[in-house]
């Protein structure tokens, strides 16, 4: 077996899949531009990085069942003049009511855009916010839910 064979073979072992399918053209080009073997790795890990955040940010926005590529830009707030879209920018900016395991709650007849303004705050939030950390914020909020369900019974 060669070289180039075993290596992506242990890349694949290693799921390292990014790194798999870009590591030959990433080569040719740090031949190319005389990059030391040290610049070559740190971008391949980079490249590796960038492209695991990016799915897990997929993935989370699968999960969570809301309609796709929804912003608040997209959405015409003159449809529902009640609507304070500076509250709702606020709640895409910041992660505040997050970390406090605050909910938000969307209420309206059909066709208002309750789902579009829920996928856009998802949206918002996810992408300020690593995965890892978002995972561990949703774990406490759950957990203190849990909490004051109990104290209140």
């Amino acid at each position: 077996m060669s070289n180039i064979h075993h290596l992506e073979r242990s890349l694949r072992k290693l799921r390292l899949t990014r790194v798999g399918a870009e590591w030959h053209a990433l080569e040719k080009r740090a031949l190319a531009e005389g990059w030391t073997l040290s610049r070559y790795l740190l971008t391949l890990c980079n490249e590796e990085l960038l492209w695991r955040e990016s799915e897990k940010l997929r993935r989370y926005k699968k999960e969570a069942r809301l309609p796709v590529a929804k912003t608040l830009n997209e959405y015409d707030f003159s449809q529902v003049p009640e609507l304070n879209g500076a509250q709702f920018r606020q709640l895409c900016e910041t992660t505040d009511w997050v970390d406090a395991g605050e909910n938000v709650l969307l209420f309206g007849t059909s066709g208002l855009g309750k789902s579009h303004l829920a996928a856009a705050i998802v949206d918002g939030v996810v992408a300020q916010v690593p995965g890892p950390v978002l995972q561990r914020r949703r774990v406490a909020a759950g957990a203190a839910q849990s909490q004051s369900a109990a104290e209140t019974e």
